[in-house]
């Protein structure tokens, strides 16, 4: 009887370290994966301040107030996504071994999401090269673009 009770018990133990430690990180992983998706397409079309032409010449573009609180939500959600795949990247060791397993690095992932956060307010090349950046480091196709 006591052999029985200490294999459930060791059983459950398991169980726990496996839902908490990997289970749910993983879960949160492709929850934020989501998100970002959600975002790329909510704020696709989010104007820009300024706009860099190929000769690199910048201007600068009239907002109306609406589109200039979109725009700072937009740099806001994706600072905070940042933030977010930082924290996964840092603290859910475990489940980070796992996904780069997978080919995902979430420190890039989160650095290229910070670029974009400080890049959305200027329309551009390098505004669009952290699209793309995010895009492929987290295998969206397109999201938001037609």
């Amino acid at each position: 009887m006591f052999e029985t009770l200490f294999t459930g018990f060791i059983g459950g133990v398991c169980g726990w370290f496996f839902t908490d430690f990997i289970a749910k990180p993983l879960l949160r992983f492709s929850d934020l994966r989501r998100e970002v998706t959600r975002c790329l397409v909510v704020y696709g079309n989010v104007g820009g301040r300024t706009a860099v032409d190929k000769a690199g010449k910048q201007k600068t573009l009239k907002l109306s107030a609406e589109e200039d609180a979109r725009l700072v939500e937009a740099q806001k959600s994706f600072r905070d996504l940042s933030a977010k795949m930082y924290g996964f990247a840092n603290v859910d060791a475990f489940a980070n071994r796992i996904v780069a397993k997978l080919g995902y690095d979430a420190d890039q992932i989160a650095a290229a999401l910070m670029g974009f956060s400080n890049e959305i307010a200027t329309k551009g090349k390098e505004r669009a090269d952290f699209r793309k950046r995010i895009e492929k480091l987290l295998r969206i196709h397109g999201a938001g673009t037609s």
